[in-house]
């Protein structure tokens, strides 16, 4: 059950919105509940109380607690929640990305750009509930890791060594890349060249020969696959 919560100090939007939505997820077989707020200082007591949503529509200019600040505290309640800021105020687009806004639509545009916002909510929510965790079974031993926690993979003859968010790499583990590659794509991971899987969370920048993560780690790129690398990792971000 998906739940969603609506914050627009105008009554009248926040019934559009949510009106709208409904036809939406009705049309794709998706069972939600909704909740419409039009004082978001209400909504903040809320979640202070435990209550929370999965994805949060927000207007960003309101009185009593704005929608940016509003973001920020539902990150520390909240922080795998999505984030959706609808405003008319086009230059406060770069703000919401400290709060790690999933989208930023404007609201002339809500017609035009809501149905593509929810399919690649919808897809993004299928992909996180599929896959979150990797488990290997290899040479008696079984391997269990996160996702979300795996920076990079390296492959060497016929073995892996996973590298994790914290710094720390795996024995090896005798495993092909390649299958690999297939188990993760649907997570994110980029096969950056034939030694190396890359989550493309920890991509930090990447350049004509090479990646870097946010560690500091400098990842080799294939030539051939330079600007498919590219082109995935815009897909993955925007």
């Amino acid at each position: 059950m998906l739940r969603i919560v609506f914050c627009d100090d105008e009554p009248n939007t926040v019934k559009y919105y949510e009106n709208y939505l409904a036809d939406l997820l009705k049309q794709r077989g998706v069972s939600y509940t909704a909740d419409s707020f039009t004082d978001s200082g209400k909504l903040l007591s809320l979640l202070y109380t435990g209550y929370t949503w999965d994805v949060y529509f927000l207007d960003i200019d309101m009185p009593m607690v704005n929608g940016l600040n509003l973001g920020k505290k539902i990150r520390e309640v909240n922080p795998d929640a999505y984030l959706i800021y609808l405003s008319i105020h086009r230059e406060l687009v770069f703000d919401t990305f400290e709060n790690r806004a999933f989208r930023f639509l404007p609201k002339d545009e809500f017609h035009s750009r809501i149905e593509e916002c929810v399919e690649s909510l919808l897809k993004d929510m299928k992909r996180e509930d599929q896959v979150q965790m990797l488990t290997l079974d290899s040479g008696g031993k079984l391997y269990r890791y996160g996702i979300d926690v795996i920076q990079y993979i390296k492959s060497t003859d016929k073995y892996v060594e996973i590298t994790l968010q914290d710094g720390t790499t795996s024995e090896a583990i005798r495993y092909k890349i390649t299958d690999l590659e297939e188990q993760l794509n649907a997570a994110g991971f980029i096969r950056v060249h034939r030694s190396y899987l890359v989550n493309y969370k920890y991509i930090r920048s990447i350049r004509p020969a090479q990646i870097v993560m946010d560690d500091g780690t400098v990842i080799p790129i294939s030539r051939y696959r330079a600007e498919a690398i590219r082109q995935t990792f815009r897909a993955l971000t925007m």
